[in-house]
């Protein structure tokens, strides 16, 4: 919970701070008349389970406009188990789960090689569980449908014409009720490389666009 709050303030308390530039800050309804381009790439994010860190990797392809907005399709998993909290029957839960998403990117802020970007994605799955005493023997196991909601804000920095500095802080909503212990803060660190760009640059026959 407290995790949770301190993401929460911090976006708040940026979306405050650009309001100072808004003739920074473009309309998303602007970019859908834009050139449109085929997009894929990977989205991994670290996160925690439980109280135990992991990762949760994902891929996507979709459309991009203008090169501003991003709609995606992906499929997201966190293939290892992990847990290690224990609950009121001093049982101890292992999970590992996999999820469809439908999302989108826009990159809202640019100022010079600055960016930020409001991210938003939604998905549906499975979560693979067992239940483990105290002794380490495994007392239930069995699957649950998931529907994980993740939301934040991602901040970009270009170190020169095709390659980005990418990071970004999030929460991950887990619905039904009874696997919100799914929920959880997640943070990105990465590069994004404009393909076309780098065939540009070094004089290249251009292939589709990347990033």
């Amino acid at each position: 919970m407290k995790s949770r709050n301190q993401i929460v303030f911090l976006f708040f308390t940026i979306i405050a701070i650009l309001r100072v530039n808004a003739q920074d800050i473009s309309n998303p309804i602007n970019s859908l008349n834009e050139k449109k381009e085929i997009i894929y790439g990977f989205d991994n994010r670290r996160t925690h389970i439980r109280e135990d860190n992991t990762v949760i990797y994902g891929i996507y392809s979709g459309i991009g406009f203008g090169k501003k907005l991003r709609l995606k399709v992906g499929f997201n998993a966190a293939p290892f188990e992990r847990g290690i909290f224990r609950d009121n029957r001093d049982l101890t839960k292992k999970n590992r789960f996999y999820f469809a998403s439908l999302g989108q990117e826009y990159d809202f802020f640019q100022y010079k090689k600055f960016g930020m970007t409001v991210y938003l994605q939604a998905g549906i799955g499975k979560n693979y569980y067992r239940e483990f005493s105290p002794q380490g023997d495994v007392v239930n196991e069995g699957n649950k449908l998931i529907i994980p909601i993740e939301t934040g804000l991602h901040f970009g920095y270009y170190l020169n014409s095709y390659l980005r500095l990418k990071t970004g802080i999030g929460w991950r909503f887990v619905k039904p009720e009874e696997s919100s212990d799914l929920s959880g803060y997640y943070f990105k660190v990465g590069l994004g490389f404009n393909l076309r760009k780098y065939q540009e640059l070094h004089s290249l026959p251009i292939l589709e666009f990347i990033e």
